[in-house]
């Protein structure tokens, strides 16, 4: 997991992590639709979301096996829950070969990640996270979650 600011440099990441970065720096959001928008086929996908924040109490952990998630605020404040990689945790609900996308009941001693405009999280597949938790109370927000097929690293 990397938990970064657009703003900031983060480092040398891999080639395709730092393309969809580009991406989110020089495209502006304010007026974009909800919705997919694939960038690269298959290979690297942008999902604009405008939902409500959850209490932290609710929603599960999810994890991804194909996809690395880069979760970018645009607009708002967000929790969003974090745990690494646990094979031994039993799923409570299992769509990894439908959609790439599996749960986990809630666990103990979640490391909470506070997003405000301009952030992301990235997630690599098996990192367990929650996202859209409110900070305080629920409030609208604005993100987009790019998805990078892992195989696109090699």
């Amino acid at each position: 997991m990397l938990l970064g600011h657009l703003n900031q440099s983060n480092g040398a990441l891999p080639a395709i992590i730092e393309t969809a970065l580009n991406y989110l720096r020089h495209t502006d959001f304010t007026t974009m639709a909800a919705g997919r928008y694939p960038l690269d086929g298959e290979r690297m996908i942008a999902i604009v979301q405008t939902p409500m924040t959850q209490p932290w109490e609710t929603g599960m952990p999810e994890f991804h096996q194909r996809y690395i998630d880069i979760q970018y605020l645009v607009a708002g404040e967000e929790v969003i829950g974090y745990l690494p990689p646990n094979p031994a945790l039993s799923l409570s609900v299992d769509q990894l070969a439908e959609r790439d996308i599996a749960f986990v009941h809630p666990q103990e001693n979640e490391s909470r990640l506070v997003l405000s405009a301009g952030m992301y999280a990235i997630f690599f597949p098996g990192e367990l996270h929650k996202p859209c938790r409110a900070l305080n109370t629920p409030v609208s927000i604005k993100k987009v979650v790019i998805k990078i097929d892992i195989n696109c690293l090699n």
